[in-house]
């Protein structure tokens, strides 16, 4: 599915489920998976060429998932403005589909997903 150049960043500060997405990518391909805590973190990872996904967790320390996606969008620091984006998150009906299209998050998968549902959503922003 790649080529091995491409970089995923995955920013949740949950340390289990970190290692659990990174497993899942790791059985769709061969990337440089970058895992970070932090929505800062997420976006200073994603500052250089080579990004080809973001995972954001909702709520996190350091820039939530919403507001990371919203400066991707915005093409802050040389960021892909294009860039696929998945918001990984537990809450319930707090957030909005008014809000995920705001922040322009492609896909969110809501906690607990399958790792079925993860790599299936992976595959359709990837292909």
């Amino acid at each position: 599915m790649t080529d091995g150049c491409s970089r995923v960043i995955i920013a949740e500060d949950n340390h289990i489920l970190r290692e659990i997405i990174a497993k899942g990518l790791g059985w769709l391909g061969s990337w440089e998976i970058v895992k970070v805590s932090g929505g800062a973190e997420a976006l200073a990872a994603l500052a250089g060429p080579g990004a080809v996904l973001a995972i954001l967790d909702w709520k996190m320390e350091g820039g939530d998932g919403l507001d990371c996606a919203r400066r991707i969008r915005a093409g802050e620091n040389g960021i892909n403005p294009r860039l696929p984006v998945v918001l990984v998150t537990a809450a319930g009906d707090e957030l909005t589909e008014t809000m995920v299209h705001a922040a322009g998050i492609d896909v969110v998968l809501r906690k607990p997903f399958t790792l079925v549902q993860f790599q299936s959503a992976v595959r359709r922003l990837l292909a």
